[in-house]
């Protein structure tokens, strides 16, 4: 069986549900009362496509959102195959940021031929 490994990242402003949707994906859990992230946590899980006889470790970063912590952002595209942007669709202002600075700061430093995912 091969196997791949994909860097997986998710950005947005602080409070979207980043942490949220890492944690169904890795634990198939929900938390209500989760704290914000801050700088930077790191997840893996091995997921097994029997029929394409392959196994994909993704690494899944999970980033701040927070304003002071921008700037940490950018080492984590290194290398990455993946950048979900994720945004609330309850907070118009989650979604003006992944418009007017979370995809331009993907298209600046993410790896050319990284996927992008809203």
């Amino acid at each position: 069986m091969e196997e791949v490994v994909c860097k997986v990242i998710l950005v947005g402003e602080s409070g979207v549900g980043k942490t949220s949707i890492i944690l169904r994906f890795v634990n198939n859990e929900f938390d209500r009362d989760i704290s914000s992230t801050t700088g930077a946590n790191y997840v893996s899980k091995d997921v097994e496509f029997k029929e394409l006889k392959k196994k994909i470790q993704y690494d899944v970063w999970d980033t701040a959102g927070q304003e002071q912590y921008r700037g940490l952002s950018k080492i984590f595209y290194k290398d990455a195959s993946i950048v979900i942007l994720v945004f609330d669709i309850t907070n118009e202002k989650s979604f003006v940021e992944i418009k007017d600075f979370w995809y331009n700061e993907i298209k600046e430093n993410a790896p050319e031929g990284t996927s992008k995912t809203f």
